[in-house]
């Protein structure tokens, strides 16, 4: 029994002198509905989404991400990180040798990258904000695994404020909200239903002329955009190559946001990433609805 009694007290001895280890067994739910138990918070972590990149780094994390996607370009800081492939194309090899505790990763729990490193033995966190108020959800939970729960709260209760300032200024305005077309390419391709930026729309107070598609993602008929003429057209570019190809298609030119110069790119990555910049991007595209009232 004494000895049962030392072994103990030694071991609560060793766990206490470990800086920053999180309780033992802590259980979390991610995006997916998964149970991830971790014993000590994440050192080494490795991020498949330019989003949980761009969360990661908010936190003022930077130092543990060892390893992001190609596609991580935000922040500046993120450029010199180890590139591990994209959630499409991961380089398992990389991921593995990078030696992670934690990787974050966006998906469904039978997404080939969380079935295939979990086999591997890596723990590994669904990050999902299908909508714009999830995006603040998902930045607490990231915050309470990472052991950054107070930075997620401010990052968090900051978008909310931002956010509920776009709502109230729009409620403010009142009248009919300014049809939109969101553009994706020059085969027509936009964005309805089911889609992050459709409630990016939709919350920086405009109406998505796609919006009865009843899909996220649809190509969209000329003849049918011509019959609905949008008040505004947006781009989720800034190339500036982009749009020739839309100003040859028959009638282009004759549409009421092309006459009234209501054409306006703005940065895909802005507009489409659930991270802390959304509440940036939602208030980009009121400004440019309703520009009387966001100067």
């Amino acid at each position: 029994m004494r000895k049962l009694v030392t072994f103990l007290v030694a071991l609560l001895m060793v766990a206490g002198c470990r800086g920053g280890a999180a309780p033992a067994g802590r259980s979390f739910t991610d995006g997916a509905g998964r149970q991830l138990i971790l014993g000590e918070i994440p050192r080494r972590i490795v991020s498949m989404a330019p989003a949980n990149t761009e969360i990661l780094f908010a936190l003022g994390l930077g130092s543990r991400v060892v390893g992001v996607t190609t596609w991580c370009n935000y922040p500046p800081e993120a450029a010199g990180t180890e590139k591990v492939g994209d959630a499409w194309a991961p380089n398992y090899e990389l991921i593995v040798g990078l030696e992670p505790d934690l990787v974050l990763a966006a998906g469904t729990a039978e997404s080939e990258i969380v079935t295939r490193l979990e086999a591997l033995g890596i723990p590994v966190f669904v990050v999902d904000a299908p909508t714009i108020e999830a995006v603040g959800q998902q930045i607490l939970l990231i915050g309470e695994v990472t052991g950054a729960s107070i930075e997620a709260g401010d990052i968090a209760a900051g978008i909310g404020r931002r956010l509920d300032d776009v709502r109230g200024r729009v409620m403010a305005a009142g009248g009919e909200r300014p049809s939109v077309f969101w553009v994706l390419d020059e085969f027509l391709w936009t964005v309805g239903p089911g889609s992050f930026v459709h409630d990016l729309i939709t919350l920086a107070g405009g109406r998505n002329l796609a919006e009865g598609l009843g899909l996220p993602y649809a190509q969209y008929s000329l003849e049918v955009l011509i019959e609905q003429d949008p008040d505004v057209i947006i781009a989720a570019t800034l190339d500036p190559s982009f749009g020739p190809g839309l100003a040859d298609l028959p009638g282009w030119n004759s549409l009421k946001a092309v006459r009234e110069g209501r054409v306006y790119r703005v940065d895909g990555d802005l507009v489409s990433r659930p991270g802390p910049r959304v509440a940036e991007g939602v208030e980009t595209v009121a400004r440019l609805l309703y520009p009387e009232i966001f100067r």
